[in-house]
């Protein structure tokens, strides 16, 4: 294991940043708009910065005039943020943030109550004065007022495409094609589509169908997109509210019968309590694409981690899966060593620099005589915003003292610990582990790189 490793992942995680990422499906369709792209930007700022970067909370396709609460990337960061896991947010633009004032202040008190602060890595905002506090009421309005224009301009196009029987984007489902703006029967992928409503009667099991489809087409679907797949009502021709948009290509009694099963066996699945307690499920990462492991077991007694994105999407290089016994008894062996590396690598860090310090009132009285100069047109307001944004960052430099210290992990209580661990049940030893570890990145190669929790 890289001790330099260890310790460079260690120092930034001194500053913990969540990057915050969403495109609507309107945006989408207009321009494009790219997750990656904002993921990217963001990566690059925080690594400019020095910030680790804590978690990545993506929402896509959904729009932000919507409730806060429906966004899932969104509420998952907000419940990091209430877990203490974050210390600061990253989004490029106040639009991907929100379109809402009320849903703002709302969110923003939760911020503040937890000394989370966030940045717009493309855009300048300085909450601290009343003109600042002005300057942002009136972007969220701006922002507000343009995506309600937009969402009005982007309805009536669709609405008029929808009129002329044309599609409303390039995407249609699997067995159609698109030929002058109108979706058609593809004679190529037709008759899979319909062998997988009909293989799926057959077997009834998404699982089942999944693996039958990557054997037999050599088409990977993730079980969410299957299932998705059985229930579109286009394959009937229903869509946008009328019954003949799309040619059929399911016969209604099939689709009917389909439906059927995916409700009896999502009813059925309800009732089956889960027994499985997956000791590290939450704390798992992969070290090549960052994302959460996931837990799932084999020949029904097995536990492994693996990384979805391989499994699914084949988009990341992750291919191993971990056996969790052979992660549980790697880290009973060599915890104690890896958090000793940890205590070693804080020694040996360099102290953190003194603030320097300034005179707030002065700087202050600074600011409100630049703004008399420029309203009484004595200045341009280029050298006003030169100068103010000098003295604002200033005063930013000493507003806040430096965040203390990670304290050294405690050995003697982690033996001890550890000492009685093999007592425990499943339950409290998976306690046990979401207590004194953070975070746990498995490699490709199966090198465990542990990191503990941060107070």
């Amino acid at each position: 294991m890289s001790l330099s490793r260890n310790r460079r992942i260690e120092d930034s995680m001194v500053q913990r940043a969540a990057l915050y990422i969403r495109v609507s499906s309107e945006e989408q369709a207009m321009h494009g708009l790219s997750l990656l792209a904002q993921k990217e930007t963001l990566m690059k700022y925080a690594q400019d910065n020095g910030l680790y970067v804590a978690g990545i909370y993506a929402d896509e396709g959904v729009t932000a005039r919507k409730k806060y609460s429906n966004r899932a990337g969104f509420m998952r960061m907000l419940h990091d943020v209430k877990a203490g896991k974050i210390d600061v947010i990253l989004f490029i633009k106040l639009d991907r943030w929100f379109r809402n004032i009320a849903d703002y202040y709302e969110v923003q008190k939760v911020l503040d109550e937890h000394h989370v602060s966030w940045i717009a890595t493309e855009e300048q905002y300085d909450t601290t004065t009343a003109n600042g506090r002005l300057h942002l009421n009136i972007k969220l309005s701006i922002a507000q007022d343009e995506s309600d224009r937009t969402s009005e301009r982007i309805k009536f196009v669709f609405d008029s495409k929808v009129k002329r029987g044309e599609v409303v984007s390039g995407k249609v489902p699997l067995g159609y094609r698109i030929v002058d703006k109108r979706p058609i029967i593809d004679p190529e992928t037709g008759p899979i589509a319909q062998d997988i409503f009909n293989k799926y009667v057959a077997i009834r099991s998404i699982s089942g169908l999944r693996r039958y489809i990557i054997d037999t087409y050599g088409m990977v679907y993730c079980f969410s997109g299957l299932k998705a797949l059985l229930r579109n009502q286009r394959y009937t021709g229903h869509a946008h509210g009328q019954d003949n948009f799309y040619p059929p290509l399911i016969d209604p009694q099939l689709f009917a019968t389909v439906q059927t099963i995916l409700t009896q066996r999502a009813q059925r699945n309800m009732h089956i309590p889960s027994e499985n307690v997956y000791l590290f499920t939450s704390l798992a990462f992969c070290a090549e694409c960052g994302n959460r492991l996931s837990a799932h077991i084999v020949e029904g007694k097995y536990i492994y981690y693996r990384c979805t994105r391989h499994e699914k999407y084949h988009n990341c290089e992750h291919g191993r899966q971990t056996k969790e016994e052979t992660l549980e008894d790697w880290l009973l062996h060599n915890l104690l060593t890896q958090f000793d590396q940890y205590n070693t690598s804080l020694a040996t860090r360099p102290a953190d620099t003194p603030v320097k310090q300034v005179d707030e009132a002065k700087i202050r009285r600074k600011m409100e005589k630049l703004k008399d100069l420029y309203l009484n047109d004595l200045i341009e307001r280029e050298t006003y915003e030169r100068d103010f944004t000098a003295l604002r960052d200033e005063l930013h430099s000493t507003a806040e003292p430096p965040k203390p210290r990670p304290k050294p992990v405690d050995l003697q209580t982690v033996s001890d610990a550890l000492s009685v661990y093999s007592e425990l049940s499943l339950p409290l030893k998976r306690e046990f582990w979401t207590r004194i570890i953070g975070k746990i990145v498995i490699t490709n190669d199966n090198d465990f790189f542990v990191y503990p929790i941060l107070p």
